[in-house]
């Protein structure tokens, strides 16, 4: 995060959020906020807020929640999983198998499978 300009065309040009400017450039969230403060680039510059952290599925554009197609496509294949009588962890390594990335690139543990199932 050394180019202010570039910044500023993502957050604000874009009105991508912090998260998604840090998994865009591969560094972290916290990165990406100092950068903002260090530019004097003021945070949700007209006032509007992303109202927290994604779920899995969605995505924000325009401040909006948009569904994520990708991402709905594994919610699909999450749900056709548990039908078939997989369980939680089996769900997980599965996805884990396919290297298939969580929201934040980690990697899949029974409890997010679940959370994702419970918004589903």
């Amino acid at each position: 995060m050394r180019s202010k300009s570039c910044l500023e065309k993502l957050y604000v040009g874009r009105r991508l959020s912090a998260r998604q400017i840090a998994r865009l450039t591969d560094v972290s969230r916290s990165v990406v906020l100092e950068a903002l403060d260090r530019f004097g680039i003021p945070r949700n510059g007209n006032g509007r807020r992303h109202p927290g952290q994604l779920p899995f599925g969605y995505e924000y554009l325009g401040y909006r929640l948009v569904e994520n197609k990708t991402e709905q496509g594994v919610v699909r294949q999450i749900r056709q999983y548990r039908i078939g009588g997989l369980s939680l962890r089996q769900i997980a390594g599965q996805l884990n198998q396919r290297l298939i990335p969580t929201k934040n690139n980690g990697i899949w543990q029974a409890t997010t499978v679940k959370g994702i199932l419970v918004r589903a």
